[in-house]
């Protein structure tokens, strides 16, 4: 069997322990890689924001040399980011996962989106506790402890800057020239990041399939097994 190496980038907040249960069920020809992001669990982060990873991004993926990336929640946005910036870079297949986006930019006042975000992350557990609440089935409680503190460690700047940035890049216009099939990856009750979008998506790009789930905004949590063979077929249907 051919073998294929796979980077799975967490959301903002989290750290590589997102990934920890699904590894097991990957094929044997796969090998996955986990990076955990710079700043995720340091105070005063250098990047502190989505443009300073996509930097930090752009090394990782020429060094490791991974055939498909996918990016959860933020980690996806970066993926977009760090592939309309610099290229493909020998990546086959970007898989978003809850991180589709719009077509069109937010029509909601700047000032507005400020307020709103500087309050989201005032306390930063408070963004990521429902994902951790989602987790409680299949993650050990040291791990789900484990993200919770990393996340108290995270620089609140660089989670309002993260949060800021994909509000204000224009994503949504750089779909139809997006040089990789794509692979979405969406739970269907997700209210951060509607099912509309992963859809509107589907029908713009170049090449892309959709997989949804009956779950919020992390599809992963509800059945690792099941997410992680929709994986590696969907990777295999565009490749």
């Amino acid at each position: 069997m051919k073998k294929v190496k796979c980077a799975l980038v967490h959301g903002s907040g989290m750290n590589k322990i997102t990934w920890k249960p699904l590894i097991q069920h990957f094929p044997k020809n796969w090998t996955i890689l986990t990076p955990n992001l710079p700043g995720h669990g340091e105070e005063n982060p250098e990047p502190n924001n989505l443009y300073g990873l996509s930097i930090w991004m752009k090394r990782y993926i020429k060094k490791e040399k991974p055939d498909i990336v996918a990016g959860w929640s933020m980690g996806s946005f970066l993926l977009q980011n760090t592939i309309n910036e610099y290229g493909a870079m020998g990546i086959k297949v970007a898989s978003l996962i809850n991180g589709s986006p719009s077509e069109k930019p937010s029509s909601t006042p700047k000032e507005v989106l400020r307020k709103r975000i500087e309050n989201y992350f005032n306390d930063p557990i408070r963004h990521i506790t429902p994902t951790l609440n989602e987790m409680k089935r299949f993650w050990e409680k040291k791990e789900i402890d484990l993200i919770a503190e990393s996340c108290r460690k995270t620089d609140k700047e660089l989670l309002t800057n993260l949060r800021w940035d994909m509000f204000d890049i224009r994503f949504g216009e750089k779909i139809k020239k997006f040089p990789i099939p794509i692979l979405l990856m969406h739970g269907i009750y997700d209210k951060i990041n509607p099912i509309s979008q992963a859809e509107w998506v589907k029908e713009n790009s170049k090449k892309s399939c959709l997989y949804k789930f009956k779950s919020r905004h992390a599809p992963f949590t509800k059945d690792p097994k099941d997410f992680v063979e929709k994986m590696v077929e969907g990777y295999s249907i565009l490749v």
